[in-house]
């Protein structure tokens, strides 16, 4: 057996020796047609050892078309050096993922030959180009560059070119947040690809509206999109298959489904081997699995995973977001508090730059934790409140969606500027930093001996204006989120209410009973969402019947026998603490009436001298505590946070099929 091996293996030598072997042989017959010719024959032959040896760099492939477009050049032949100098712009961002090399090479070329013909390859070109603007994230010189070559592609007629372009658009502006355009792309483009049968351009147009589905929170459909694409692709393989994996593994992480989201980083790294294109995302499925492994308290396999992340070339340049990401959470793993408080704070400073605001939020969040557990409260309770805010504010849109999800360009592009306009707000309150900064720099260079007091009285001034400022934008946008939570409601009972009403009254005439319960059961329905959104019983009658309404409507709707005592809460907390604490008994019931499976359960609130007391009991199946509290559940991570505000302790006892028990204190 071991001598049949060791000849199977001989074989697979030989073999691929007399592979490499033929390929040599072919390259030196064409280097030696190319020495004996000129002009017109002569760029023929180089054109034919540029296509042997693409992308082969042990042939030499760069220093061959770069020979190539430099003979083109001689020749008056622009259009040949235009495609060649695209072929290096997408060899350097889609195979070595080297953007920042390809624009280098881009912008030299456009500079020497600023009249680019109108034809095809200069549609490639830009389009390229606008991919490695795209890979650094500068988003607004990406969509510059497409835009040119649709501009190009549509003047000549090319409508495989149009769809190529309009797919990448489309990408970019799901990052941007103008996902109306971005579904209007998608769709033309796979429209275009189907015509055409463009397996592979057909999956990465349902990889779009995958994104665009996660971007949305709709991440059951994203996920269908991409299964979807699966089907299609998975016979196939390549690169978009490695970007399905991938953006799949990014939607567990959100949703906290750590074993699908480590499973899907696995398959992506496994098909990137075999991908021709696999160095451009390797750092990102490297950098992740660091992430995933040093989150699950798998620091052995963080740290095995790092050691390839420090070996790839410009990790710490092109890539390096994803570089401090992986840092951050390994040193924090490890205990190395300062390390990672360093590496999240540089993090947090990219993601602002990137305008990624479940980034931001996350990084935000990890630096409350890091705080934590360096002992720093107003630090942490800083952070943990920039968290709050950013999240809210994002859960308010994502809610809004669900009601009437591309129901108007109008809804869209209204919150398109409601982010805008946080940018903007962000950016100018940056800029007016920096430049107090700089001021304050300047004059403590020409000062610093006479007047080092004042400027060390004026810097902790600075900061605690700076901390004020940022502490009023947050409750700003807290406030922001419940108007619009209140003015969704409104719409939907005055107008939209009011008109199935109308609806209802009608239809009763007709004399259709199944009619008659439909229009009365979405009317109902309606209400429902819009109690969801703002329940104005809470300004109406008080935090107590507010309370006793919600548990008497779950007592009866559900199969759950309640029992309650609630003292009269009214006036005891302040309006922001009161939605904090009716929104926390709102999650713990629904969390019973989901998972619980409980026949009887109690709500007591007594309040004391000094103190509020919020009981919920239940008698359902229970769950591990051990388990629970290293969940990453949404919800129970919402209930802890929000107690976390309220400055009150929360207490949770259960066992399996022995119930639960969940207390508040809420100090006066």
């Amino acid at each position: 057996m071991k001598q049949l091996t060791s000849l199977f293996f001989l074989f697979c030598c030989t073999f691929i020796f007399a592979q490499s072997t033929e390929l040599s042989q072919k390259v030196t017959e064409l280097k030696s047609k190319i020495a004996i010719s000129e002009k017109a024959e002569k760029l023929a032959w180089m054109d034919s050892l540029t296509l042997l040896v693409e992308f082969n760099e042990a042939f030499g492939y760069e220093a061959i078309i770069n020979q190539n477009i430099a003979h083109a050049l001689a020749i008056d032949s622009l259009s040949t050096a235009t495609r060649h100098t695209a072929d290096i712009l997408f060899y350097k961002s889609s195979i070595l993922g080297l953007p920042a090399e390809g624009l280098t090479v881009f912008n030299a070329f456009v500079a020497k030959h600023p009249q680019l013909l109108e034809d095809r390859n200069t549609v490639n070109l830009y389009l390229y180009a606008g991919d490695c603007y795209y890979g650094l994230g500068d988003l607004e010189a990406a969509m510059e560059s497409f835009q040119k070559a649709k501009q190009i592609a549509t003047l000549i007629g090319d409508k495989n070119r149009i769809a190529l372009v309009m797919q990448r658009m489309a990408y970019a502006n799901i990052e941007i947040g103008k996902l109306a355009e971005a579904s209007t792309d998608l769709q033309a483009s796979f429209n275009i690809f189907s015509e055409i049968n463009d397996t592979i351009s057909m999956v990465n147009s349902k990889n779009g509206l995958a994104n665009l589905y996660s971007h949305s929170g709709f991440y059951a459909e994203a996920s269908a999109e991409r299964q979807e694409a699966l089907r299609l692709i998975e016979n196939i393989g390549g690169g978009a298959l490695t970007s399905l994996y991938y953006n799949e593994a990014a939607d567990h992480r959100l949703q906290g489904n750590n074993k699908e989201w480590i499973r899907y980083l696995n398959l992506a790294r496994e098909v990137n081997e075999k991908s021709e294109y696999r160095q451009a995302l390797l750092p990102n499925i490297l950098s992740n699995l660091v992430i995933a492994h040093a989150l699950n308290d798998s620091l052995s396999k963080a740290e095995s995973y790092f050691s390839e992340v420090k070996a790839i070339p410009s990790i710490t340049t092109d890539y390096r977001t994803f570089y401090v990401e992986a840092l951050k959470q390994l040193s924090f793993a490890k205990g190395n508090y300062n390390e990672a408080l360093q590496y999240g704070t540089e993090h947090l400073a990219l993601k602002r730059a990137e305008d990624g605001f479940v980034e931001i939020y996350n990084a935000e969040k990890f630096l409350a934790d890091v705080y934590a557990a360096m002992g720093n409260s107003n630090k942490k309770n800083y952070h943990l409140s920039n968290y709050y805010a950013i999240k809210d504010s994002i859960s308010n849109v994502q809610n809004v969606r669900n009601l009437a999800y591309y129901q108007t360009l109008y809804e869209t592009e209204k919150r398109d500027n409601k982010i805008a306009a946080q940018q903007s707000n962000i950016a100018l309150l940056d800029q007016k930093n920096k430049i107090k900064n700089q001021l304050l720099l300047l004059g403590g260079i020409g000062l610093l001996v006479v007047f080092v007091s004042i400027i060390l009285w004026r810097s902790r001034n600075a900061a605690k204006r700076r901390v004020l400022m940022q502490e009023q934008f947050s409750q700003d946008l807290i406030n922001a989120q419940e108007d619009e939570r209140i003015r969704v409601a409104r719409e939907l009972h005055d107008s939209v209410g009011q008109k199935l009403m109308l609806l209802s009254k009608k239809t009763r005439g007709m004399g259709d009973a199944s009619v008659d319960s439909l229009a009365d059961g979405t009317l109902a329905e309606l209400r429902n969402i819009s109690r969801g959104l703002h329940p104005s019983i809470l300004e109406d009658l008080g935090l107590t019947a507010a309370i006793e309404s919600m548990v008497n409507e779950v007592d009866a709707n559900t199969s759950i026998f309640f029992t309650n005592d609630i003292e009269n809460i009214d006036n005891a907390l302040s309006k922001e603490s009161s939605l904090h604490l009716y929104r926390i008994i709102q999650e713990v019931l629904n969390n019973m009436v989901k998972h619980a499976n409980a026949k009887v359960a109690s709500v007591v609130i007594d309040r004391r001298e000094h103190t509020i007391v919020a009981e919920i009991k239940d008698n359902g199946s229970g769950f591990d505590i051990a388990i629970g509290k290293g969940t990453r559940s949404l919800g129970m991570k919402t209930l802890r946070e929000r107690a976390k505000i309220l400055k009150s302790n929360l207490q949770i006892k259960s066992d399996i099929n022995a119930g639960t028990i969940i207390r508040l204190d809420i100090p006066l």
